[in-house]
């Protein structure tokens, strides 16, 4: 185990207690103030004291002078520190308040390859979890790591900790022995996987058992472990035994949130909110914990005080969208935070975040709403009426839209077409619809005026010019380049249209009662009844189990596809792959020439580099080093991820 106090030194001996969050916030009070009284002189000081900031955010301007210490460090050598930098120029933790992967991936390549152990490190532990850009491959890594552990059995601990993560899956068996040597070693930080692999095979009793001991030996993850049990299970306790179980747990909570456990700070949010395991239903009450974990960087804490807010009406839209962009940038993937940004994007609530959502976000709002299979083939027009609420009508003809109907259908005498305006171009982007060479327009009675209809204000926001548009308005799409009207395809994207609608008009837009359905001759709302608010708590929120623990990142724009090729059809696997998404596996003959080599030692000899490169560059992405690219979303990623080899059997 690490003493908490040492000496401030420029060799390992002193950087080692900043390989990991764990250790970097186990270090004494009096360790971090030796390290503040010396951070003005000595650069690795500076590390010590501004990697123990960036992490705790102990006061309104701890990130800011994070940033500024390890920028000084970094720059008299101390590479440890950029590639923490580095971490805080992708989650957006910086005085330019901006998430920049693209920074990140320059910073924390040049640190990995000036000899940063933090880099090394970080880029295993994301390579496990497919975070920071990183292609997920826990394989990957369990077979680098059991290589050098077999070489270096007394490797740092934290290296038989990551070999456990990586085989946590796969072979809980043999990341539990990685565990034990672990903590053999008196490694606390070990004994919360161990106790997480008995939780994953159903024996609580078990994992609870070790993570008491893992408690009684620091481990501060263990003393909140037990508030991972399913709230079925702690009501059919007798209630004296729910007592005492709520009182060790809530104990154990408020233990490790005062030891600056920021995952712990989201557990006793989401107890509060939801009322589980012996905690009152206090959502107000929440918000005190989810904040501090909110400060500290913990994504779910950010994406639920986001939905309290929201739902509580306790902030504005901005303040809101804020905290969702927040949590989307340290990995959250929530469809309620997405379409908080996405909507926030159209209302232009966030206008120094514009560029930023454009390039990063609004790609991801539209993959993580897909298409129902059986409503693909929607065809419909919407159309908003003076009073605010819409109705979604159902048309044929996918191609062309037939507008003497429609204007039969809503009472107008003919159409102007507004092809563009601000809102309708940001709603364009929002759903991805510019990429596909259309864009939204909105259609308005010709006799507006002359017929003296009330004023349409939801359609005057979207029009944006000061003059008041009058009437019934329909909205469909547009051919970018021969201004053919088309209808919207898909109710998903329709519903998804709607969300974005009402955002931009700032909530005017709206579900219709059933008196003005009645009013309009509408026997149904269109077809959206089947459309509620998207589900902000499904399956992913409730099985959420640890901060390091997060599923990989879902940018991709398809499916990736995981292709395999024996050497001899390599070619044609290069022509049928996007190596900007998807994986190649190449079989190699089983002989000695290819025993005991790594992927880039094998993607030498066998001469692909510049097959990889190029297949690369043909969809979208290019180089920006020997091994980094980044992709046509921006998200920078290693070559070596995409391409692996197995021997024939």
């Amino acid at each position: 185990m690490l003493t908490t106090t040492f000496d401030i030194t420029p060799d390992r001996s002193f950087l080692q207690h900043f390989l990991t969050r764990w250790r970097t916030l186990s270090i004494s009070p009096e360790m971090v103030e030796k390290l503040r009284e010396n951070s003005s002189t000595n650069p690795y000081a500076a590390y010590g004291y501004g990697r123990w900031l960036s992490q705790v955010n102990p006061g309104e301007n701890s990130l800011q002078e994070a940033e500024t210490l390890l920028t000084w460090a970094g720059s008299q050598g101390v590479q440890d520190a950029n590639a923490a930098l580095a971490q805080m120029y992708h989650d957006g933790l910086t005085k330019e308040d901006e998430a920049m992967p693209w920074k990140h991936a320059k910073l924390m390549e040049a640190a990995y390859n000036a000899g940063s152990e933090l880099a090394q490190y970080n880029a295993l532990l994301n390579t496990i979890y497919g975070d920071y850009g990183y292609s997920k491959n826990p394989a990957m890594v369990a077979d680098i790591l059991q290589k050098h552990l077999e070489k270096n059995p007394g490797s740092d601990t934290i290296y038989y900790n990551l070999l456990g993560e990586a085989l946590e899956d796969t072979d809980p068996a043999e990341a539990e022995k990685t565990y034990r040597i672990a903590i053999g070693r008196e490694d606390p930080e070990a004994y919360f996987g161990l106790a997480n692999i008995y939780r994953l095979s159903g024996d609580w009793a078990k994992a609870f058992e070790i993570a008491d001991e893992g408690a009684r030996n620091g481990a501060v993850n263990c003393r909140r472990f037990k508030a991972f049990m399913e709230q079925e299970d702690f009501l059919k306790l007798p209630e004296k035994e729910q007592e005492a179980l709520h009182k060790d747990l809530a104990e154990g909570l408020d233990y490790a949130i005062s030891r600056y456990d920021r995952f712990a700070c989201y557990l006793k949010g989401m107890m509060l909110y939801f009322g589980y395991l012996g905690f009152p239903e206090d959502p107000e009450a929440a918000l005190v914990p989810l904040t501090r974990g909110a400060e500290m960087g913990e994504h779910n804490s950010l994406w639920l005080k986001a939905v309290i807010l929201h739902e509580l009406d306790m902030a504005s839209v901005s303040e809101i969208a804020k905290t969702c962009l927040q949590a989307l940038r340290l990995g959250d993937r929530e469809k309620f935070t997405l379409e908080k940004v996405a909507g926030a994007y159209v209302a232009e609530a966030l206008p120094k975040h514009q560029i930023e959502i454009e390039t990063l976000w609004l790609k991801e709002y539209v993959a993580e709403n897909p298409e129902e299979e059986d409503s693909k083939d929607s065809l419909g027009v919407l159309s908003v009426y003076p009073r605010g609420f819409y109705y979604a009508m159902d048309v044929e003809g996918a191609n062309k839209l037939d507008l003497e109907s429609l204007a039969s259908q809503i009472d107008a005498d003919g159409f102007d077409i507004v092809h563009f305006s601000p809102v309708l171009t940001r709603i364009t982007k929002a759903l991805g619809w510019d990429k596909e060479g259309v864009h939204v327009a909105m259609l308005v009675d010709k006799d507006g005026y002359m017929k003296d209809l009330p004023d349409n204000m939801a359609a005057t926001i979207i029009y944006g010019h000061g003059q008041e548009i009058r009437g019934t308005v329909a909205f469909a799409l547009e051919d970018d380049k021969t201004y053919r009207l088309m209808p919207m395809k898909g109710l998903q994207r329709i519903f998804m249209f709607i969300r974005m609608l009402t955002a931009g008009t700032m909530g005017l837009v709206r579900e219709p009662t059933s008196e003005e359905l009645e009013s309009i001759g509408a026997e149904d709302p269109g077809g959206f009844e089947e459309y509620d608010d998207p589900d902000i708590f499904g399956e992913e929120a409730e099985q959420e189990i640890e901060e390091d623990m997060v599923s990989a990142d879902t940018t991709e724009e398809h499916d990736p596809m995981e292709l395999t090729v024996p050497l001899d059809r390599l070619e044609e696997g290069f022509s049928q792959c996007n190596l900007c998404q998807d994986t190649l596996t190449v079989i190699l003959p089983n002989s000695r020439e290819y025993w005991f080599k790594s992927a880039e030692d094998l993607i030498y000899k066998l001469d692909l580099k510049d097959a990889i490169e190029k297949n690369i560059e043909r969809h979208g992405g290019y180089m920006i080093d020997e091994w980094q690219y980044v992709d046509a979303r921006q998200v920078p990623m290693d070559i070596r991820s995409r391409i692996s080899f197995k021997l024939q059997e």
